[in-house]
């Protein structure tokens, strides 16, 4: 093989080696921009920003409340320095992201957070959905236990065609509407996505 040759064959590996190295870096890059500000907008969730003056406001109270008796509150400025702080930390910080979850974005309560997620909430003013209640009901005799149970309500099988259906649907409509704020939030967003919400009627389908 002559210099010429030689020359072009150490350009072409240099080349492969160095195009290489920038898809590397292209990857690593991708992965670094997977920050919770990614992953909270992916999972439907509005980030505060200057427009939200009522919202910081609310998200400061409470981010002070939460402060041991006698430690000085934040500012807003400084509340919102931690939010920026927190929206770039890589996404899966869980103990980070439940932070910026509760104070760093636009609130959300279980009705408004179901529909984010595709969930949608049965009627719980009316009888529209009363067929689709009754089946429910009918599955909360058995199932409505342990985990499963949404807060103290407990359905007997000897009411399954009467009122069960509509006790139900009330307590589905206290569960809907539990704000932002509400502690065990998500754990309330589970039990509505099992018993209060149309894509329920397929996990108790015969």
């Amino acid at each position: 093989m002559n210099v010429l040759k030689i020359g072009l064959a150490s350009t072409a590996s240099l080349g492969g080696v160095v195009g290489g190295g920038f898809l590397i870096k292209n990857a690593i890059s991708s992965k670094e921009k997977q920050t919770l500000s990614t992953r909270l907008t992916s999972e439907g969730f509005e980030l505060l920003n200057d427009s939200h003056s009522s919202q910081w406001s609310t998200s400061l109270s409470k981010y002070n409340s939460k402060k041991a008796s006698g430690v000085e509150g934040i500012s807003e400025d400084k509340l919102k320095s931690i939010c920026k702080e927190l929206l770039s930390k890589d996404k899966r910080s869980e103990e980070d992201y439940n932070k910026a979850k509760r104070y760093c974005v636009v609130p959300q309560n279980i009705s408004t957070r179901l529909s984010k997620l595709g969930f949608t909430a049965l009627n719980t003013t009316e009888s529209t959905h009363q067929q689709q209640w009754t089946t429910l009901a009918t599955a909360y005799v058995t199932k409505g236990t342990g985990n499963n149970q949404i807060e103290s309500l407990s359905l007997q099988a000897e009411n399954s065609n009467k009122d069960n259906w509509s006790k139900l649907r009330d307590k589905c409509k206290v569960v809907v509407e539990k704000d932002h704020w509400t502690e065990d939030f998500d754990a309330y967003l589970e039990k509505a996505k099992m018993w209060c919400t149309l894509e329920s009627i397929s996990l108790f389908k015969n």
